[in-house]
């Protein structure tokens, strides 16, 4: 953990590729790890998970020449779970900090949920080396017949090049520790 001098813009930043490793375990068997390496950084009252993404073959289609609509969910669940992880680790987002690691691993898959989301393609995205930056711009207790945690979060995918695919995903915590 990196902590910078600029205070506000970044609080801490993280790159662990023990974490990454453990984060991508869902995704070995399937061999799709698009997620090569990430940062996450407080900024203000946002949390950002920066990563560097990439793939040689797509995981479900022959060769289509470029990123799509099926990759880019995957890489935002990547990019999302790594967030999530590192922000549980470090408590980075005051409504989780009643979470342990194990409470995150326990419930990567099963408990966190896509509710909503929108994409938009804006340029095609050259598949074999692409950055992705992901906000968590806001956080809501929803009490309801179960409990829930509510992310609102932006994605923006981008090359080196012209390529560049947005979305807006609100990402639902359901069975939450008895602790949260």
């Amino acid at each position: 953990m990196t902590q910078t001098s600029q205070p506000g813009l970044a609080e801490y930043l993280h790159d662990d590729a023990v974490l990454l490793n453990r984060t991508m375990t869902p995704y070995v068997g399937k061999d799709t790890i698009y997620l090569k390496s990430a940062i996450v950084a407080r900024r203000g009252a946002a949390i950002v998970g920066d990563g560097e993404l990439g793939f040689e073959q797509s995981c479900y289609i022959e060769e289509t020449g470029h990123f799509n609509a099926v990759e880019f969910i995957i890489s935002y669940n990547q990019l999302f779970y790594y967030t999530l992880a590192a922000s549980v680790r470090d408590q980075l987002i005051p409504e989780l900090t009643g979470w342990t690691m194990d409470d995150y691993w326990q419930r990567q898959l099963p408990s966190v949920l896509i509710s909503k989301m929108a994409t938009r393609f804006r340029q095609p995205i050259n598949a074999r080396a692409y950055h992705g930056r992901l906000s968590i711009t806001d956080i809501e207790f929803r009490r309801r017949t179960r409990p829930l945690l509510a992310l609102q979060t932006t994605i923006e995918f981008t090359d080196d090049g012209i390529g560049s695919a947005l979305g807006e995903f609100e990402i639902v915590l359901v069975d939450l520790p008895t602790n949260s």
